[in-house]
């Protein structure tokens, strides 16, 4: 038990260094955020103890409990990709150097998985207790949740051990992320479309007598046939067996040989060097060198991935819904493909805009040292950013022409010179805001946000400020009923934009020579390819 409870003690520490530092009055605000996530689920388990302790009929309540517990099953499931993903879980091979022994590890681990779902631990202990307040139902009754927590506790384990070893692998992680992100915003999707009576059918599978959910929800209700049994203790033997499987080539796993694996094999594509070098062709230096290093070091940047990726993905999901949903239409309908391109142009902002040396962190000092201006510098990296910007407005309209959205040529034309014209006045901000206020960001996180800042709560005024001419451009042709409006309003703001261009290269110029110890000692703060 001593070990026990050292080891658990160690993820209880892990969970709390997850959270910020920032003094007692943070530690407090924690503290009562946490009370209150914990109390909320404390008020649902005694609304479900008080829903089946008045439930008389035992129909009713096998309808509310299957899906009930399939919510359960998969909450349970969903926690620990969450906590590897974050970083917050244990690492048993860690473990192996210390006098444990090795049949003693994997319960120790199923202890861990017990302590990172304790909401629906609370939930089902409320159902225990409401079938023992419900004078209807006999008292042994309750034991019917036990195999239903035991195959999710076996379940989990295995679950989270082969999360682990995918996750060495950088595009899994980057997969998972972009998953968990897209599964976030199902919801709306559901919420503003519905589900058509002709698909309905196809998630008529859960209520098959073969799944766990389905089998605890009858013995529940009192159905102790001997199939609902044989199905719950097939259950909780397959998950058993799976658990220890995947427990045991966890601990055999070398995380290092299989990141090293990955990273040889994306680096000996051929067509992938042919690319990248193209700039080359085309740019003379040193502009070329730059433009290239730059595209190959956001290629390698699972951070800079998982928010191209997000800008056709979430951004589609997000606004989907609302322009061809049940209360869809109007003006998001017509113009979904400009909405839609400009919403990536704000994802991609926070990682190739505002703070353009962050991924470079202390090795930006090379800039200095190499005979090249600053601007020259920020020049080839907006390049990067343009091409950024275009190729996910040309993957948004492929994907807006392959599903029959709203679309024409004219339309595309101006998305894309709205676009260009947008990211022109980010840049303008951007530029100056890099030197200003530079952080490093480790390019390998591709979970974790930046820490903010100031200027970043600045920008939820920046955002609608740019974007309100932007959309009069085409109020205007709606207004009178010309693209030639259109084009003429763009056409103003684009030499606006050119000129605050201008002036932030400038700017930059003397904000990089001025503020160079400044910006240097601000990169280096964090991990760096170049030690500082």
């Amino acid at each position: 038990m001593n070990q026990a409870l050292a080891i658990l003690w160690a993820q209880f520490r892990a969970l709390r260094n997850m959270y910020p530092r920032s003094g007692k009055l943070g530690m407090i605000l924690s503290l009562l955020l946490t009370v209150a996530w914990y109390a909320l689920w404390v008020v649902g388990a005694v609304a479900v103890a008080y829903v089946i302790e008045e439930t008389k009929d035992l129909h009713i309540l096998e309808r509310f409990l299957t899906p009930a517990l399939l919510l359960a099953m998969l909450y349970w499931q969903v926690i620990p990709i969450f906590m590897v993903t974050a970083g917050a879980s244990l690492d048993m091979r860690r473990l192996l150097v210390y006098p444990v022994p090795h049949g003693q590890l994997f319960h120790l681990e199923v202890m861990l998985r017990m302590s990172t779902a304790v909401e629906m631990l609370v939930l089902l202990l409320g159902a225990e207790v409401g079938i023992l307040l419900n004078p209807t139902l006999p008292s042994r009754y309750a034991l019917a949740l036990l195999p239903f927590v035991v195959t999710n506790i076996y379940l989990s384990v295995g679950i989270r051990d082969q999360i682990t070893r995918w996750l060495a692998w950088r595009r899994f992680r980057e997969a998972m992320v972009i998953f968990i992100v897209l599964v976030a915003g199902l919801p709306q999707v559901l919420l503003r479309t519905g589900i058509s009576d002709e698909y309905r059918k196809y998630f008529s599978f859960g209520q098959f007598p073969i799944w766990p959910w389905t089998a605890t929800g009858r013995l529940f209700v009192g159905d102790w046939t001997p199939v609902n049994w044989a199905v719950m203790i097939a259950w909780m033997l397959a998950a058993y067996l799976f658990g220890r499987w995947q427990f045991e080539r966890g601990l055999r796993f070398d995380q290092e040989a299989a990141r090293s694996h990955g990273s040889e094999a994306a680096a000996s594509s051929g067509f992938y060097d042919r690319l990248l070098s193209l700039p080359s062709r085309l740019i003379a230096d040193p502009i070329a060198t730059l433009v290239e290093k730059e595209l190959r070091s956001l290629m390698r940047s699972p951070k800079f991935r998982v928010v191209f990726l997000m800008g056709f993905s979430f951004g589609l999901l997000i606004w989907l819904p609302m322009a061809f949903g049940r209360r869809g239409g109007g003006m998001i309908s017509e113009y979904f493909l400009p909405i839609t391109a400009a919403y990536s142009v704000m994802l991609l902002s926070e990682v190739t805009m505002w703070n353009i040396l962050g991924f470079d962190r202390s090795a930006a000092q090379l800039y200095w040292l190499a005979p090249v201006k600053s601007s020259t510098v920020i020049v080839a990296k907006n390049i990067v950013t343009a091409i950024a910007v275009t190729a996910e407005f040309c993957i948004i309209s492929i994907v807006c022409l392959l599903f029959r959205l709203p679309m024409n040529p004219l339309l595309v034309l101006e998305a894309y010179i709205v676009c260009m014209v947008f990211q022109l006045f980010l840049m303008s901000i951007g530029n100056i805001s890099s030197l200003l206020y530079p952080r490093p960001i480790d390019p390998n996180e591709s979970w974790k946000r930046a820490s903010a800042t100031r200027f970043q709560a600045m920008l939820l005024l920046v955002y609608p400020v740019l974007a309100g001419p932007l959309v009069f451009a085409f109020y205007a042709q709606t207004k009178w009923e010309s693209p030639w409006a259109f084009f003429g309003v763009i056409a103003f703001l684009a030499v606006a934009a050119s000129l605050g261009y201008a002036y932030s290269l400038e700017r930059a110029e003397e904000i990089a020579s001025e503020r160079k110890e400044k910006i240097l000692t601000s990169l280096a703060q964090g991990g760096a390819p170049v030690a500082s």
